[in-house]
């Protein structure tokens, strides 16, 4: 799959799968997935929480990625019938941010679990702007069980 051929979801919809709100919701796209990740964008508007001016922070990434892992875990909680399953990033691996997102930049990023334990996953990260690469790391991921822990 080449991301950002073709928009799934975007907008309201998206909401079903995730329990980030405006302003802090940093996922307006789903593209999909392939055999081996899943694909999600956001565009920056100048004067948001994480693009007070006219850059991106490197925050707003790292939360992008994050809530890019809870919509794809989203999505496959609703397929399965068990609802969305709420978690929590516990730790942020090696990120590393090549270069900066202008407002108004649309951001493609992949997510890939590398590793899948009973309640955590370690997640490979990598953010694309146009034609270069922004970021590429590595997030931790904790899913509550059905007792919530």
């Amino acid at each position: 799959m080449k991301p950002g051929e073709s928009r799934v979801l975007t907008g309201d919809s998206l909401l079903k799968y995730l329990p980030h709100r405006t302003p802090i919701l940093l996922v307006d796209t789903y593209f999909g997935r392939d055999d081996e990740a899943s694909f999600t964008g956001f565009t920056p508007v100048s004067g948001s929480l994480f693009c007070p001016g006219d850059f991106f922070l490197e925050e707003g990434i790292i939360e992008h990625a994050a809530q890019s892992v809870a919509l794809a875990a989203g999505m496959d909680s609703v397929a399965q019938g068990t609802g969305v399953v709420p978690g929590y990033v516990g730790a942020l691996g090696p990120f590393t941010f090549y270069s900066r997102v202008q407002a108004g930049e649309e951001l493609v990023t992949a997510i890939r679990e590398i590793h899948k334990y009973p309640s955590f996953s370690v997640i490979h990260i990598r953010t694309d702007c146009g034609k270069r690469q922004v970021a590429e790391g590595e997030l931790k991921v904790v899913k509550f069980n059905t007792e919530g822990a």
